[in-house]
């Protein structure tokens, strides 16, 4: 049976920053990655994220926990692309947090219209997320 780690009992093993993104493997066995609204993205910036995440992780699957700043919004073809089941490798199930009306109204589109080919839920709250994704970790 699995332990239920609360949050307070939750440690950053390793950080990394990866352009827009830094990347947090956290002892729960999730990864946690929060894009800044200072620099844009591209695919070849989602391309270059799995290889650092890959690393991070041991290249085996993991939950991936998405924050964003409140004005970082993915790019369409962005969204296009990570919306493809192989378009990131390490990730088992992705969930968003979506704190914004802004983001809630993409993720909502993003589910919708992209039909992501993993796992994926949009959430109001970090915590809501983290209880979601705590349901994939091996």
């Amino acid at each position: 049976m699995k332990k239920i780690v609360s949050d307070t009992e939750v440690t950053i093993l390793r950080t990394e920053v990866c352009e827009a993104f830094t990347l947090k493997w956290r002892s729960d066995g999730i990864l946690h990655s929060h894009t800044t609204s200072n620099l844009d993205f591209t695919i070849e910036s989602l391309k270059h994220f799995n290889v650092v995440m890959g690393e991070m992780v041991g290249h085996k699957k993991v939950p991936l926990l998405i924050t964003f700043d409140e004005f970082a919004i993915p790019p369409v073809d962005t969204r296009e692309f990570w919306a493809k089941k192989d378009s990131c490798p390490y990730a088992c199930a992705d969930a968003y947090v979506a704190a914004t009306f802004g983001h809630k109204f993409i993720g909502r589109f993003y589910l919708k219209f992209n039909k992501p080919g993993r796992p994926t839920k949009i959430c109001s709250t970090f915590e809501e997320a983290v209880q979601w994704l705590r349901t994939f970790v091996d």
